[in-house]
């Protein structure tokens, strides 16, 4: 236990710096998931994450510099015109939402791979980092970018929480009490563009995506109540980055995958577990409710007291 548990612990800064900036990230990819997922703009985020690019070479013309907030400004700005440009071609009859997300993020990512590679050929800006992360060799920089943006979003879905609850769950209702649906709509927006551009270095822009989606999708199973479905998110994510960091040593594997294939297991086993709405629980409870039927009254008590239990 000590070898599995404790000992990585003692190999270096590096497990530590690893496991705060993943759980520093997963928690507000979490919460803004929850309401991206309720909302069914989960492939949004994906969006999101791949239009950074561009947002990110953009900064760097623009300022000549590499440093995270110029790369953060970028990446949001341009995350910012990519919802605007989704929101408006989906309103068109003709284009379907699902479409104008796939059309507006592969166009957005295209042109920055072609700025990338003709217009920043000098500049140290490492494409496998911003891609796939890189945990174990979390800098300075991106622990303080993470350790301000992380606080900054959970503060901001606590204090919109109400807001974020209505429209997530009735945009016409929203709109009746006065809500300004708009400026809650690119508020989270912006919310998902700062959380995934904080959290490449940690887990890149592609991985990004599964820590916003992957908790939600979970909590979704477990919850009922958005506060109890946030508070799994939660929990999820944390636990991921956590265990994920503990099976990328002991399997000598990417960090950013681990923690991502840690997320999938869990989700797999509530998918199968859950007690209310779980795979195999749903199974027992029909079964439980068929043997009632046929069974004797003291039987019957038996199997009420197992489905209450469930």
């Amino acid at each position: 236990m000590y070898e599995l548990f404790v000992e990585p612990w003692t190999l270096g800064s590096w497990m530590w710096r690893g496991t705060l900036a993943g759980a520093l990230a997963a928690i507000p990819c979490a919460m803004i998931g929850v309401f991206l997922y309720l909302r069914r703009l989960s492939l949004t985020a994906d969006a999101l994450t791949h239009v950074a690019l561009p947002g990110i070479v953009a900064a760097f013309l623009l300022t000549g510099s590499i440093e995270p907030l110029p790369m953060l400004l970028g990446a949001v700005s341009m995350g910012l015109i990519a919802s605007f440009s989704i929101e408006s071609l989906a309103r068109h009859p003709a284009v379907r939402s699902d479409s104008a997300v796939g059309i507006v993020f592969t166009a957005f990512f295209a042109a920055g791979v072609i700025a990338l590679s003709v217009f920043v050929e000098d500049a140290h800006i490492d494409t496998q980092c911003v891609l796939f992360g890189d945990v174990l060799g979390v800098s300075d920089d991106t622990l303080w970018l993470l350790g301000v943006t992380s606080p900054l979003i959970v503060a901001g879905v606590l204090v919109c929480f109400r807001w974020l609850s209505i429209v997530s769950f009735d945009e016409g209702m929203a709109r009746n009490l006065g809500i300004p649906v708009a400026l809650v709509h690119y508020g989270l927006m912006t919310a998902a563009s700062v959380t995934t551009v904080a959290a490449f270095e940690a887990v890149g822009a592609i991985l990004a995506v599964a820590m916003i989606i992957v908790p939600a999708a979970t909590a979704h199973l477990f919850a009922d109540r958005l506060q109890t479905m946030l508070a799994v998110a939660v929990a999820h994510g944390v636990a991921s980055a956590v265990f994920g960091m503990y099976c990328a040593i002991w399997f000598d594997v990417s960090a950013a995958g681990a923690i991502v294939c840690v997320g999938g297991m869990l989700y797999i086993l509530a998918f199968l577990f859950a007690p209310r709405h779980g795979l195999v629980s749903r199974a027992m409870k029909r079964f439980a409710r068929r043997e009632v039927g046929t069974q004797s009254p003291r039987e019957v008590v038996k199997v009420d007291a197992v489905r209450d239990a469930l």
